[in-house]
């Protein structure tokens, strides 16, 4: 609505009757309201605006009757409160008009002053607080939006943040906890997709778990492999490996994805002296159980697919291709300790390792025979951090 014109409150007083629109204007004024002086409905409703405050209305007029005038007026304006100012004095009739047009009041003309001045200074109240109620309301209107706008963006930011969550939840399944934090928050869209790559693929196991596991009770061996796997994962994250699975008492990493490492098959072959020395380690209590257990492993290097691979019920980041197949047949023709890798493997670190060869090793599945190299360390004895 339109802000007033001026301090002074407008009222609209509409009458045919020229001495009784002087009479009231003057009434009116006297009391201290600016009036809107009109000789009849169509003036009336042509030079009605918003700072109106209250109409004064009579009924029966020449041109258009104020009955009509109300209808129209209240059409651009529903809360505008009109009083009818009429010579209709029948109760009856006024009790028909209220029924059907509801106006604020029924002033007969010709009563006492006091009366229309009461009943203008009530209908003045009314609409300011009405006024008062539709900026409030309007005010709140616009605070609800800011609050919807809020609240959308909120949940978009939730939404997001459960996003960023369940992903670095999925890299967690395969990398460390730091590199799934770095590669989600670099915004990189990127990983986990289905590619072609040079990877380095290590299988390791256990060998004598299965017989030693026949003799053991199952909480025991229970125990040991989550022993095991809990420190063989330290070591398989302190090198950025990526880890596939667990297969029964052995395990499936590659290097070089989602993190690409150039240095993916050194990384690769220190992973794997450090995890031979862990169990080492471990197998000093293993003993005392009666478990005479050791670990061993087969690394190749060569182009594999990587990517998630499944079902709509079960998908797993997995490798799949002909050089997986060989790190694998290398990891069954090792023997305990030893780590077996590729040709391929050892030309990438060829300079920083100590091996043996070893020459036509048959592997399954694989026509023509091996040449491989057993790993013994890493020249001047180091392992651990890569160079």
């Amino acid at each position: 609505m339109a802000n007033e014109s001026s301090d002074k409150i407008c009222i609209m007083l509409v009458d045919d009757d020229p001495s009784m629109l002087q009479t009231v204007t003057a009434l009116l004024e006297e009391e201290g309201y600016k009036v809107l002086a009109c000789g009849g409905g169509k003036e009336a409703i042509d030079t009605f605006h918003d700072a109106v405050f209250a109409i004064v209305l009579d009924i029966n007029m020449p041109d258009i009757s104020g009955l009509e005038v109300f209808e129209i007026i209240k059409s651009k304006n529903h809360y505008v409160p009109i009083i009818f100012h009429t010579g209709y004095d029948e109760r009856e009739k006024r009790i028909d008009i209220r029924r059907h047009f509801r106006p604020h009041a029924y002033v007969v003309k010709g009563s006492d002053p006091e009366q229309l001045l009461d009943t203008v200074a009530g209908a003045v109240e009314s609409y300011r607080n009405i006024r008062e109620n539709i900026k409030l309301n309007e005010a709140l209107r616009e605070r609800n939006k800011v609050i919807e706008e809020f609240n959308r963006l909120l949940e978009d930011k939730v939404k997001w943040q459960v996003e960023e969550i369940q992903r670095t939840s999925r890299l967690k399944r395969y990398v460390s906890p730091q590199i799934a934090e770095s590669i989600v928050s670099s915004g990189s869209d990127k990983y986990l997709i289905n590619a072609r790559k040079l990877l380095t693929i290590c299988f390791s196991d256990l060998k004598g778990f299965t017989e030693a596991s026949e003799s053991m009770e199952p909480e025991d061996t229970v125990n040991l492999l989550n022993e095991y796997f809990a420190e063989m994962t330290k070591i398989i994250f302190h090198y950025g490996g990526t880890l596939d699975k667990f297969m029964g008492d052995g395990i499936l990493v590659f290097f070089g994805d989602p993190i690409l490492y150039d240095n993916h098959a050194e990384r690769a072959v220190r992973m794997a002296i450090d995890m031979r020395e862990k169990v080492r380690e471990l197998r000093t209590h293993w003993f005392e159980r009666g478990c005479t257990i050791d670990v061993y492993f087969g690394i190749n290097t060569g182009y594999v697919t990587v990517g998630n691979i499944g079902s709509e019920i079960q998908m797993n980041y997995t490798v799949i291709g002909h050089q997986v197949n060989i790190a694998h047949r290398l990891q069954m023709e090792a023997g305990p300790g030893q780590i077996l890798v590729t040709a391929r493997t050892l030309s990438e670190i060829k300079d920083l390792v100590e091996t043996e060869e070893i020459k036509n090793v048959k592997l399954k599945g694989v026509h023509k025979p091996f040449t491989v190299y057993n790993v013994l360390r890493f020249k001047g004895g180091g392992h651990g951090e890569t160079r």
